[in-house]
This record gives structure tokens, sequence and C-alpha cells, in this order.
């Protein structure tokens, strides 16, 4: 995490140097002065380094809402063992461990416990790497920034099922 954020800072004050630079020199001959159009790798990666770590935060909500789960039916003293173990989520057993007989449903709660703290820990992290991301792209180039998240979020996206938001619902 260090060297991320020291190479974010680093090019931060390297662009903002430049731009200074810039007005620098165009303001003593008064005509603006190109700089090329060469980027750095950090600039030209902002883009990916957001759709990886969006999708990292999909990922952890998917997990947390696993374990939310979990605890919630492991706190209702009104399911059975038996009917714990053949309960699906996303397609995979919510309690696989049960399957195995070795772990009893309160250790199973105190694991869900600790899985959430530290899903929740973890998922504070990455919002706060979008966020910061996130400026730094609209700081540098709004529009190109705008384009290129624009594009890779219209791909992650999924269409909204009918019948999965009633079943949500409740209806």
């Amino acid at each position: 995490m260090d060297v991320r954020l020291n190479r974010l800072l680093n090019s931060a004050e390297k662009l903002i140097q430049d731009k200074k630079d810039t007005k620098d020199v165009s303001g003593k001959s008064g005509v603006p002065v190109q700089k090329s159009d060469e980027k750095s790798d950090f600039v030209v990666s902002l883009p990916v380094q957001y759709h990886n770590i969006q999708s990292r935060l999909t990922e952890l909500q998917k997990q947390l809402s696993k374990e939310q789960s979990r605890i919630g039916l492991l706190e209702d003293n009104s399911q059975e063992e038996d009917k714990l173990k053949e309960l699906l989520f996303e397609g995979e057993p919510l309690f696989p461990e049960l399957g195995e007989g070795k772990v009893t449903k309160p250790e199973i709660l105190e694991n869900s416990k600790g899985n959430i703290s530290s899903l929740l820990a973890e998922l504070k992290k990455k919002e706060v790497e979008s966020e910061n991301i996130f400026s730094l792209g609209m700081m540098l180039n709004p529009e190109e920034f705008k384009g290129k998240i624009g594009t890779l979020s219209a791909s992650s996206m999924k269409p909204i099922s009918e019948t999965m938001v009633k079943r949500l619902l409740g209806n």
C-alpha cells in the first residue's frame, strides 16, 4: 500500500509541477506552449486501475452478502442443520463446512463474524483507493477519463432481471 501511495503522490506532484512549468513558460512569451502528448504510464493506467478496484469491490460485496446471509440463518434457532446443508448461494453451498460434520453452528457463526469484520475493513480501503484514483483521473483529464470509465463500466454491468427484483422484494 505504501508503494502505491508513494507512486500516486509522486505522480501527482510531478503533474502539478509540469502544469506550473507550462504556465510559467507561456506567461513569459504570451504564447501557450504545448507539452508533448506523451503521458506517464501512471496516467494511462488510471482507468484500468479504477476498473480493477471496482471489480474487487463487487467481489467483496458479494462475499459480504454471503457472510451476512450465513449469520442471519445461523442466528435463527429454528433452522435445522440438515436444512442449512442444502442451502445454496449463487449456485454454491452456503454452508460447505456442515457437510463435513467437523464444525458446529456456533463455530461457523464466529468465523462468519470475523470474516465480516475483515471484509468491511478491506471494503473501506478499496473504496478510498477508488475515490482517490477517480479524483486523480478527473483532475488530470476529465473528458478522457470519463470516456474510458464509461466504456469499462458499461461492459461490466449486468442487465436487471425483473424476476430477481421481485424475488428480492418478497413478491
